[in-house]
């Protein structure tokens, strides 16, 4: 499954993700938040004026949506939180779409990418994505795993919205076939005009020739 998406990325880059995580000295939050991915609309800051701060930011910021941006992309934003630390740097971040439905019943594959924790008590991670077409599409829902080792130590879920790709390519056919249309015209001007250009001269040749037969 791993190999799959590695291969998917090298071709065509369907979702960046930060290369290094980082751990979040925030025990509070981790207890509150133990086992969920929290997709975010805003980075969080890097400290808090209080002991809540962390969890009263998370909270306020949560989102369960992800618009797309003037790319028809979705910049993926998302905390992780662990019950107990992994005892690893590494984890896997899989994304599934289960299209209008919920939970992780119904579910198909999509990617999967390598994180790095900051250090091997890490209970908390920090990530970052571009989730691309034809990988990703609007309008639809995704649950998101991390896993160690096979085992999911925490689960999330976020829905995209924007212009579905069946849009976006009949926008395309439809700009296509007005190109066409556009350039079936312009030949068909060219052809008139060289018509009516041959016709005059004709017509000019036929005249000078009667005025030549006058004398």
């Amino acid at each position: 499954m791993k190999k799959q998406f590695v291969k998917f990325i090298g071709l065509a880059a369907a979702i960046l993700i930060l290369a290094s995580a980082i751990t979040v000295v925030a025990a509070n939050a981790e207890n509150v938040f133990a086992g969920q991915v929290i997709v975010l609309d805003q980075i969080p800051p890097t400290w808090f004026d209080s002991k809540n701060g962390f969890v009263n930011f998370l909270r306020k910021h949560k989102t369960d949506v992800i618009s797309a941006n003037e790319d028809n992309e979705w910049n993926f934003k998302a905390m992780a939180f662990f019950r107990k630390p992994i005892g690893d740097y590494e984890v896997e971040m899989v994304f599934y779409d289960v299209g209008n439905g919920s939970g992780s019943g119904m579910r198909e594959f999509r990617g999967s990418v390598t994180q790095y924790t900051q250090d091997r008590n890490s209970k908390s991670l920090l990530g970052r994505a571009t989730l691309t077409r034809p990988t990703f599409d609007a309008n639809r829902k995704y649950f998101v795993e991390v896993q160690s080792h096979g085992k999911t130590v925490a689960t999330g879920q976020f829905a995209t919205k924007g212009i579905s790709q069946n849009q976006l390519d009949q926008e395309k056919r439809i700009d296509n076939q007005r190109k066409e249309m556009q350039k079936e015209m312009e030949e068909m001007k060219r052809r008139e005009d060289a018509q009516r250009k041959q016709e005059a001269e004709k017509q000019n040749k036929q005249n000078e020739a009667a005025g030549q037969d006058l004398f």
